[in-house]
């Protein structure tokens, strides 16, 4: 079912799936890295994930060295759960204590062994921080979309016409990371699939390593068994290249938001 883009709001797009169905993939290659021009399809695209506070947590417990390297990495995990927590006493900062608390248990959280993905820091990281406010990065995603979205329109010059403007949002695990895009003026929700033979090969790939069992049994991969309600289309990646899903990606938010107008 198609709704009526409203121009005042970005097109905020959640990409859900379990690790290894494509969905990151998928948005590096419509928005990639550092790319000057943003436009594709007459839509500009923007490319974030709830997980971003998270590896900033972990460059600030592995890049910081040297002098008192401590000190700051405490001071540098204290900055980054500041901002996710709305960056204000305004927003769902815990109390004094408990802040401390989080702190130090963030800075004493066991690192996976080097050269492997971090997916257990990562995952028990998210805990902790969601312990506090389970819709803590749901929260986050949603203010940062808006503010990416205000900082396009400023960089406008005055005689410039805006093109749709689309957030993807790569990794929706929880409900109410779902739940929270779903309620925005101009949303959707992607559900990407693929074969647990298909996943396992592509993590091994791309890691090195396959998932333990624990890993495949934290609530981020088992609540995505919960989407297929909530979700606007499903793309099974299994058998696709990663060019293919975009295409395709691009096409039902286009289709979804009647921007065929827009090429």
């Amino acid at each position: 079912m198609s709704r009526v883009y409203n121009s005042n709001y970005p097109i905020v797009v959640g990409l859900a799936g379990k690790a290894a169905t494509g969905k990151t993939s998928v948005a590096e290659a419509i928005a990639p890295k550092a790319s000057f021009d943003k436009v594709r399809s007459g839509v500009c695209w923007d490319h974030i994930f709830f997980a971003m506070p998270l590896y900033e947590l972990l460059s600030n417990r592995t890049k910081i060295e040297g002098e008192n390297s401590q000190s700051r990495k405490l001071f540098a995990i204290h900055k980054t759960l500041y901002d996710l927590y709305g960056n204000s006493t305004l927003g769902s900062v815990p109390n004094y204590y408990s802040f401390i608390s989080l702190v130090d248990n963030i800075y004493r959280e066991p690192i996976d062994p080097y050269g492997a993905k971090p997916r257990s820091f990562l995952q028990k990281a998210g805990d902790l921080c969601r312990a506090h406010d389970p819709k803590c990065f749901a929260k986050w995603g949603v203010k940062k979309s808006y503010e990416l979205h205000r900082d396009y329109v400023k960089s406008l010059e005055e005689e410039e016409t805006a093109n749709p403007y689309c957030v993807l949002i790569s990794d929706v695990r929880f409900e109410n990371e779902a739940e929270s895009i779903l309620k925005l003026p101009n949303s959707m929700l992607i559900l990407f699939e693929a074969s647990d033979e298909v996943r396992r090969e592509r993590i091994y790939s791309r890691d090195g390593v396959y998932m333990t069992d624990e890993q495949m049994s934290h609530k981020s991969e088992k609540e995505i068994d919960n989407f297929s309600a909530l979700a606007s289309a499903i793309i099974d990646s299994s058998s696709m290249s990663v060019e293919d899903q975009a295409v395709k990606t691009i096409t039902l938010i286009k289709e979804k938001f009647g921007l065929a107008s827009y090429a």
